[in-house]
């Protein structure tokens, strides 16, 4: 009989738009963290095109609190340049 790896099991880290997730990956493998990244939910068929799909992000149970820092510190970056961005 095969033994189960639990340290393999994946985990979600992220979920948010298609380009967020496409970044992070990029930044998870930057640091050697292995990636698995799913559609998370998307709207049925449409005459309109739409950017509503998100996705998440997996890790390995083994990599988790490295990537959940990453991953904080990715949300906080996101939220400076968002603020930098906005019209005062």
């Amino acid at each position: 009989m095969i033994k189960e790896d639990k340290s393999l099991k994946p985990y979600e880290v992220f979920e948010g738009s298609p380009w967020e997730a496409g970044l992070l990956k990029s930044i998870l493998e930057d640091n050697e963290i292995e990636t698995i990244i799913q559609q998370a939910s998307a709207l049925p068929m449409n005459i309109w095109p739409t950017d509503t799909a998100t996705m998440k992000v997996y890790v390995a149970q083994k990599d988790f609190e490295l990537a959940k820092a990453i991953v904080d510190e990715f949300y906080t970056n996101m939220d400076k340049e968002n603020t930098n961005g906005s019209p005062e």
